[in-house]
Parts: structure tokens; sequence; C-alpha cells
């Protein structure tokens, strides 16, 4: 029976080499909670539907800047790499905006922003 050896090691003996630890990607999808708080203080009247999504990102992304959110995207800058991030708005967050431009409390929901659907250089 033949013993294998070298780089990759044996069943008993370790790799000669430890393996180097990656460096830490960041996320690729954020997660984002609208609580049932944030969206009294919606229908209070005192934050508007935009605002508190928008303030929710920045919860859940601190390092995230400019952060604008509409009915089709929602969008920030990353300051690390200096850009402009864009994600297509959710349907979930879509259809909350809109229930709260009529005047409808939607229930606390959460969604992920997973890839970015475009990446510029902000100059």
């Amino acid at each position: 029976m033949n013993r294998a050896t070298g780089d990759q090691g044996s069943l008993f003996d370790p790799a000669t080499r430890p393996r180097r630890a990656r460096p830490r990607q960041p996320p690729r999808q954020t997660t984002i909670t609208i609580g049932a708080d944030t969206i009294a203080a919606a229908m209070a009247g005192r934050i508007d539907g935009e605002r508190i999504i928008a303030e929710a990102v920045r919860a859940a992304r601190p390092d995230a800047r400019n952060v604008a959110v509409d009915l089709a995207t929602i969008r920030w800058t990353d300051p690390k790499t200096r850009r402009r991030v864009t994600f297509a708005t959710p349907a979930v967050v879509r259809a909350a905006l809109l229930g709260l431009a009529r005047g409808a409390a939607p229930e606390p929901f959460r969604f992920i922003l997973g890839r970015a659907a475009l990446s510029t250089r902000e100059d």
C-alpha cells in the first residue's frame, strides 16, 4: 500500500505547509429588518417610507454613505472602494412603500440585498 505524502500530508501526518487564512471578504448579502416601532413612526407621519428603509440600511451597513431609496433602486456609496452600489428594490419593499403612501401599515418585514445590480466608481 502506498502512502500519499508531500504537500497534502497523509491521514496521520499533517501537511508540511499550513494554509494561509483567506482575507476576510465583506458579506455578499445584507439582511435588513423593518420593525413594528419603525412602521408605527411612519404611520404617525414623523418619517416617510423611503427614510425608514434608508435608516434600516444604515443600521445593517454602518459603513454605507449617502443611502438613497426609491421604488426602483436602493443605492449607497462604499467609502472604502469609493463605488456607488445599486440594488434593485425588492418587491416586499416596493409593496411596503406603496402601502405607506396610501396610509396602510405593513406588517414588520425583513429583506435581503444580495448581489449589486450595478457598481460604479465615484470621482
